[in-house]
Formats: C-alpha cells, sequence, structure tokens
C-alpha cells in the first residue's frame, strides 16, 4: 500500500472541516488522525500536516503525544509499568 502525503491529509481534512461543526472540529481531528495512525500511515507525514488548520495542529500534537507515552511506558516484556 503507497503511504499517504500530507498534502493528501490536509486535503481530505479540509473537504471534511467544512461540514462539522465548530465545536466538534477537534473530536473529529482526533479521530481523523487516530484512523491515520491505526492505519499505519508515518508520523513525520502525519506531522508535516501541521499548520495548515488550527484543530488538526492540535489534534496532531495530541494523538501522536499519547502515542509516543505509550511507547515509553510499555516494557520489553508487553506491561505497563506503573
Amino acid at each position: 500500500m503507497e503511504q499517504m502525503t500530507s498534502e493528501q491529509i490536509e486535503t481530505i481534512w479540509s473537504s471534511i472541516s467544512h461540514y462539522v461543526p465548530e465545536r466538534q472540529k477537534l473530536d473529529c481531528a482526533i479521530d481523523y488522525i487516530k484512523t491515520l495512525v491505526d492505519h499505519g500511515a508515518d508520523s513525520s507525514v502525519i506531522r508535516g500536516s501541521m499548520e495548515i488548520d488550527e484543530k488538526l495542529t492540535e489534534a496532531i500534537k495530541i494523538v501522536l503525544e499519547d502515542e509516543a507515552d505509550d511507547v515509553l511506558n510499555t516494557s520489553e516484556y508487553g506491561y505497563e509499568e506503573q
């Protein structure tokens, strides 16, 4: 499967965001970014989409920070540290 580009991510978000009420845009953006991550989109490509839209930028920071925290909190045996 071919990787998405940051331009494609931006284009899709621009198309979607016009139909989402302002109060729901952050939640929608978070779900969008989580979906991209779940489908194997490269985090550096996702980060390349920052700065086109305030809500998308915030969602990228939230999702990729959570993803990084999950990796750091998992030991080599697959257990989360407490």
